[in-house]
């Protein structure tokens, strides 16, 4: 499977941390279905989230992740930069694009 980061060789800017905290992925899987389902965060850093969702997703592919911030949605755009199966299901890899307070 090609991934996003296969066309990019540029070192990672932003260290990856452990984080846990529930998150909803909504976007177009690679069958062109619409879903909104929870996803288990895997680490993050200041760019972009890992977390594991059993869809198959095509990278560049634009998503919207939402998470709890004080009480309220705050819901964050991004792209899809690899897609990397393990013996949990797949890891998404996304990178932020833009962010939303609702």
């Amino acid at each position: 499977m090609e991934t996003a980061e296969s066309h990019s060789h540029a070192p990672r800017i932003q260290p990856r941390f452990s984080i846990q905290t529930p998150v909803t992925v909504s976007g177009v899987d690679a069958d062109g279905h619409f879903f909104s389902e929870s996803a288990e965060v895997v680490n993050g850093s200041a760019e972009g989230l890992a977390f594991m969702l059993d869809r198959d997703l095509q990278p560049f592919t634009v998503l919207v992740i939402s998470m709890p911030r004080d009480g309220r949605p705050f819901e964050i755009e991004s792209q899809v930069r690899h897609v990397t199966p393990s013996d949990r299901g797949r890891v998404v890899g996304v990178q932020f694009r833009k962010t939303t307070l609702i």
